[in-house]
């Protein structure tokens, strides 16, 4: 599950960027943009069967449709002897504000490892517990925010990038799980959204906690209950005024729109006639529209942020489009394609071939079509591979 990305930092950024290049001359898709940044994934699979590895392609090759060759770096052998040590399927992947650094979440252990960007090197391997099934930085990066979802708890990770300085207790950690009731039966959490001082966090058995991170311990400022909010949120993202929050289950997709002041819900966009297992979200058109992943029906429903109601389908993406990543000029997004033998996510997550999708955005962000794929692993029925998160690093 997931989401992300976490997502905000990056749409902000691809912004800036866009206003830049449109006051030169216009490029084709296929020159060489005038930021230069990569493109992460993570194999998920165990390692014994080859996974548990970071897979770094080129951004401005795949806007020309290449694949061309990645960097890949093998998480296990790289977390080896660093802090906690190696943890179990990266599920996850997040950047700091200045992308100086990553933040990797491991589902099947507790491990959240902290990669140095420029050199590919981990830095840190934290244990928290349970589960770490998501990890992100704050937007000024004082700390890390990590659901430990079978922990039931949210983790604080106090953070100096620069220094390269990490330490956690579990006495700080926020215990969603003793807030559990009727309204509230299984809060594990799942892909906590921070924006605005805040944290939106869904829980996997419905509704959702708006958390004020930042103070200590760790506080709930308001809190919406299954009736409310639908179970499995992925996650959701911050967009001007407004946060969007989603929930994907086997047989349906919903949108759920918040004022960000107070965090109030404007809307519930139901969004089950486009699909089910609503999960990745992106941000396009500076923020115009937004982008929703299907991966039980294979295809992205566009939402319309004007008005909060969608505007189109995007179909022949691929099987089982996961976490989704806008370019920084705004023109292309890619997507983690789900394996044949998904080991997260259930029968709905189910994919064909491993890998990222290149979609390019047309219409102020409306429109996507397919124009590349990079594939990752093995592509055969077999395959073990299975990419599910995405992340675009600003290369400085």
């Amino acid at each position: 599950m997931g989401v992300w990305r976490f997502l905000t930092v990056v749409a902000a950024l691809s912004a800036l960027v866009l206003s830049i290049v449109l006051i030169g001359p216009q490029r084709t898709s296929s020159q060489v943009p005038s930021t230069r940044y990569e493109v992460w994934t993570i194999d998920q699979a165990d390692a014994g069967r080859g996974g548990a590895r970071l897979f770094i392609l080129d951004g401005a090759r795949l806007e020309a449709g290449q694949a061309g060759t990645p960097l890949v770096v093998d998480l296990t052998a790289a977390a080896t002897g660093v802090g906690d040590g190696p943890g179990v399927r990266p599920h996850m992947v997040e950047f700091n504000s200045t992308h100086s650094h990553a933040i990797i979440a491991n589902v099947a252990t507790g491990h959240v490892y902290i990669m140095r960007t420029g050199d590919r090197r981990i830095v840190a391997s934290i244990d928290v517990g349970e589960q770490a099934h998501h990890a992100t930085a704050a937007p000024d990066d004082p700390l890390i925010l990590a659901a430990n979802q079978n922990g039931k708890r949210l983790a604080r990770i106090r953070a100096d990038f620069a220094a390269e300085r990490f330490t956690y207790a579990r006495a700080d950690d926020l215990n969603l799980g003793a807030m559990e009731d009727a309204a509230h039966p299984d809060n594990a959490p799942i892909c906590p959204v921070l924006y605005r001082g805040k944290a939106y966090a869904t829980v996997r058995g419905g509704g959702l906690y708006v958390v004020d991170y930042r103070a200590s311990p760790m506080r709930v400022v308001k809190t919406y209950g299954r009736g409310e909010v639908a179970p499995a949120g992925c996650g959701g993202i911050g967009i001007g005024d407004k946060v969007y929050i989603n929930s994907g289950t086997a047989t349906s997709s919903d949108l759920y729109v918040l004022d960000a002041a107070s965090d109030t819900i404007l809307k519930h966009v139901r969004l089950t006639w486009s699909g089910s297992d609503g999960h990745g979200l992106v941000a396009t058109g500076g923020g115009r529209y937004l982008w929703m992943g299907n991966r039980a029906d294979h295809n992205i429903v566009v939402i319309n942020t004007n008005r909060d109601v969608a505007s189109g389908l995007i179909t022949g993406v691929g099987a089982a489009p996961d976490i989704m990543a806008l370019s920084p000029s705004g023109h292309h997004v890619f997507v983690a394609l789900r394996g044949p033998n998904n080991l997260t996510g259930g029968p709905t997550a189910k994919g064909e071939t491993p890998g990222v999708a290149v979609l390019a955005v047309s219409e102020d962000g409306r429109v996507g079509r397919r124009t590349g794929f990079a594939p990752i692993g093995d592509q055969s029925p077999a395959s073990p591979s299975d990419p599910h998160t995405l992340g675009v690093r600003l290369v400085r």
